[in-house]
């Protein structure tokens, strides 16, 4: 694992972010505890404390050391991939209901996050974990995983993290009501079999959430993982306030896994490509504490990519930087140069 050298700073409570760890216990002028010691400051906490008239924060500070990377290791095996894709082609059969297939579906995530938890460096690698299969179930089973993902990178709690995972694997659950020949048409939708399409958010919440044995976190993720920010979302056309801080992480994997992945009617993006969508929509499409996790982790240029500067030069990617993937260590004809270092220099365009 990586080593990390942790310190404690103050900072004012409006420049607080999910990636951060509170130091100290918050308590009101009563005495009692608003918020303990190592939570993570997410915004529905800000928001609390905010509410509490706290104006500053004591954090966890920690400065993860950097490692450059010549190969970064997929997310999940081959072997726990082919399980998952199995339990979502078992799922959305509904052999027995949804509630005989929530046991499978809990190992599986739990042996996701024992693997993410396992590696020195949590980064995706490109579409690391994309193989050939059914689009829905292996989109399903990717969401699932990128969430995890995601959602570790923003210091989440283990049970948040575990609900998450349940919720990216089922949060297309409601297309099983629709009819086939519109889920696996092989080219655009037209606009009144979108509209169908549309529905399949909530068709997925109301059998979900008349399911007992599933937490009603998953049901929302199942409703709202289509929802933005702006309110041009559906299928409510809810804002940033409404939408459950889960949902919006479901949210990103989607589009992310979407846009990186094949599909008869248009090409997949490059991850670099797809990484400035997903940046662009910052605020608006999607939840800024996401995409900042995004960036984090996710990797967007292959080791080898040849790449262009904005000075004009050219050279070809040969390490990832751990710490910040969209800044590797590049080869160029006047020697090798480290973006983490090289600050001025941004890479504009692969060649």
């Amino acid at each position: 694992m990586r080593t990390e050298v942790t310190a404690i700073k103050q900072i004012p409570l409006v420049q607080a972010t999910g990636s951060m760890i509170l130091a100290d216990d918050i308590v009101n002028g009563n005495g009692q505890i608003l918020v303990t010691a190592g939570t993570a400051l997410r915004k529905e906490i800000i928001a609390l404390l905010g509410k509490h008239g706290i104006t500053a924060v004591r954090i966890k500070a920690a400065e993860p050391a950097n490692k450059e990377l010549s190969a970064v290791p997929n997310l999940i095996s081959a072997a726990t991939r082919l399980s998952m894709v199995q339990a979502m082609q078992n799922a959305f059969r509904n052999r027995g209901g949804i509630a005989a297939h929530l046991p499978h579906l809990r190992e599986c995530i739990h042996k996701v996050i024992e693997e993410l938890s396992g590696h020195g460096n949590l980064l995706i690698y490109l579409s690391d974990i994309r193989q050939k299969s059914d689009y829905l179930y292996g989109h399903c089973v990717d969401v699932g995983v990128f969430a995890v993902a995601f959602g570790m990178a923003m210091g989440l709690s283990r049970d948040e993290i575990y609900i998450l995972g349940i919720g990216g694997l089922l949060h297309d659950y409601g297309k099983s009501c629709i009819p086939n020949e519109i889920i696996e048409k092989n080219g655009p939708l037209t606009p009144d079999e979108f509209e169908q399409v549309k529905k399949h958010t909530a068709f997925g919440y109301n059998v979900l959430r008349l399911e007992t044995k599933v937490d009603s976190r998953i049901a929302l993720m199942a409703l709202q993982h289509h929802e933005r920010p702006d309110g041009r979302g559906y299928p409510w056309g809810i804002s940033e306030d409404k939408i459950h801080p889960l949902a919006g992480i479901v949210a990103v994997a989607d589009v992310y896994d979407a846009l990186i992945t094949d599909r008869v009617y248009r090409p997949r993006v490059p991850a670099h490509e797809a990484i400035r969508i997903i940046n662009a929509g910052a605020g608006t499409q999607f939840d800024s504490q996401v995409v900042d996790a995004v960036n984090k982790i996710v990797v967007p240029y292959y080791i080898g990519s040849a790449v262009k500067f904005n000075n004009g030069s050219t050279g070809a990617v040969l390490r990832i930087n751990s710490k910040e993937p969209a800044r590797p260590v590049v080869w160029t004809r006047e020697g090798i140069v480290n973006l983490l270092h090289e600050r001025e220099l941004q890479i504009v365009a692969v060649v």
